[in-house]
């Protein structure tokens, strides 16, 4: 068993209550946009945890995600390894704006995750092809190529100290519900191109994680 950690933000309750300014209108209108999604699979699962799992492709591509490959649960298995996978496609979205700086908060939880029999991406001779920071098509490759695979650890490319991230395939290898959850604040500055995790003193670069 080991422990994962994700940084997620909660699209609906924040561009509802955005939109809406008060608290009864933002959640008649999550219940609007919630309808015109997909139904949740799995769901004996919470959906911090079964979202990942809810759409159908074509997805957008990701690290061991192809566009017409399965769905995937990312996961770190640090909390600043989470941030600053976070904060790459955070930084990614709004590096071209015209904005000066964006406070808020995001959502980061905890669960336990089965990871017996677990395959190390550093077992591959051509392990740092497959984290390349910029290019997915080896990853793809990879994960086309060992499709039986349900659970992947391999080092973060974002982070500086190139701690473990996890991908996992089959949502029966993650408990039904988080251990532990909670909010967290941050402050980005897109002319300096940083962005900081106030509740841990972190500052992350765009030229750290790009």
């Amino acid at each position: 068993m080991i422990e994962l950690t994700r940084v997620i933000e909660d699209q609906t309750n924040l561009y509802s209550y955005r939109a809406t300014e008060n608290e009864t209108l933002a959640q008649q209108l999550d219940l609007a946009i919630e309808i015109t999604k997909p139904n949740l699979p799995y769901s004996e699962w919470h959906k911090l945890i079964s979202t990942p799992f809810r759409y159908s492709p074509p997805l957008p591509n990701a690290r061991f995600r192809p566009q017409y490959g399965k769905n995937v649960f990312y996961a770190s298995v640090f909390e600043e390894t989470a941030l600053y996978e976070y904060s790459f496609h955070f930084m990614k979205e709004r590096i071209h704006l015209n904005i000066e700086t964006e406070m808020g908060a995001r959502t980061i939880f905890f669960v336990d995750a089965h990871d017996d029999n677990s395959f190390h991406i550093q077992h591959e001779s051509h392990f740092s092809s497959i984290i390349d920071k910029n290019n997915y098509l080896p990853s793809h490759q990879f994960i086309e190529n060992n499709s039986h695979l349900t659970f992947i650890i391999y080092p973060s490319c974002r982070d500086p100290l190139h701690r473990d991230n996890a991908a996992i395939f089959d949502i029966h290898r993650l408990e039904k519900n988080p251990k532990w959850e909670s909010s967290i604040k941050f402050f980005y500055d897109n002319k300096k191109n940083v962005i900081s995790w106030l509740d841990y003193d972190l500052h992350i670069e765009w030229a750290q994680v790009i």
